[in-house]
């Protein structure tokens, strides 16, 4: 009777071993199903779905979890991608998506500039330049306060210049728009909130374009978006010769934009 019970023992565990053998291999990871929206990190993405594959393929369906992508996501993206729709389909595929951040510009504090996205997440900081992924600069912009933050972090500006923030982000989203692609031609933005050169030291938003000319914004907390459609269509009204040098000025008395080849009164 007791060797009859220790048959079965072993027949049971036999059984579990070989199911256990059997399920692992079936539900060992066979494909990786990864799409990526990418336009400067190409060889970044590649080596994402390599990792994947040289790390996980053959491993335990089972046992893998979102967290096993999202650390080589961002390893290998350097603060630059984002995990979106991961799901895995029983038993042996796991499908998901990585997404590049786009940079919107830089701002820059104590000489470091921190590259952010539009929600204001920090994709990088570097010291002494706006450095862009893409290559080149990002549109660099001066005089906004904010508190110090790390990549992956949100940039928090300070509570009493968030209206020139929003005037600032109002103004190059319409630039954009104006342009078709804004990048190529703003160098950088500065906001001064009491710019001396001006009755009353109202604001203004100085903005140069990489050509030469250069573009003023008075009391941009009134209609930035409207001054700024104004001066960027005058400014694609010029001549390339005439987008080497000069001033555009958009103010709230005139409603429209300026061109004079002359310094402004207000900076002479």
């Amino acid at each position: 009777m007791r060797a009859k019970k220790l048959v079965i023992l072993y027949a049971v565990i036999l059984f579990l071993v070989v199911f256990a053998i059997t399920f692992n291999s079936v539900c060992s990871i066979a494909r990786f199903d990864v799409s990526f929206e990418v336009f400067s990190m190409a060889d970044e993405a590649q080596a994402v779905q390599r990792r994947m594959e040289e790390e996980y393929n053959g491993k335990s369906y089972l046992f893998f979890g979102e967290e096993d992508v999202t650390g080589i996501v961002e390893e290998e993206g350097k603060g630059y991608f984002e995990l979106e729709g991961f799901t895995k389909t029983f038993p042996n595929v796991i499908s998901f998506r990585v997404r590049e951040k786009c940079e919107l510009f830089s701002l820059e504090s104590g000489g470091v500039y921190y590259a952010v996205d539009k929600e204001n997440t920090v994709l990088s900081k570097t010291e002494g330049s706006a450095v862009s992924n893409l290559g080149g600069s990002n549109t660099a912009v001066y005089g906004i306060g904010f508190a110090d933050a790390q990549v992956g972090q949100t940039l928090l500006v300070a509570e009493e210049d968030a209206a020139a923030y929003a005037a600032v982000t109002e103004v190059y989203e319409q630039m954009d728009e104006v342009l078709g692609g804004a990048r190529s031609n703003v160098l950088s933005i500065r906001y001064d909130n009491s710019f001396e050169g001006l009755v009353g030291g109202v604001s203004s938003l100085c903005i140069e374009m990489r050509e030469g000319v250069m573009i003023w914004l008075i009391d941009p907390l009134e209609s930035a978006g409207d001054k700024a459609r104004a001066a960027t269509e005058r400014y694609l009204a010029l001549s390339d010769a005439q987008r080497t040098y000069g001033y555009i000025t958009a103010s709230s008395e005139s409603g429209s934009a300026d061109y004079t080849e002359e310094t402004p009164p207000f900076l002479a």
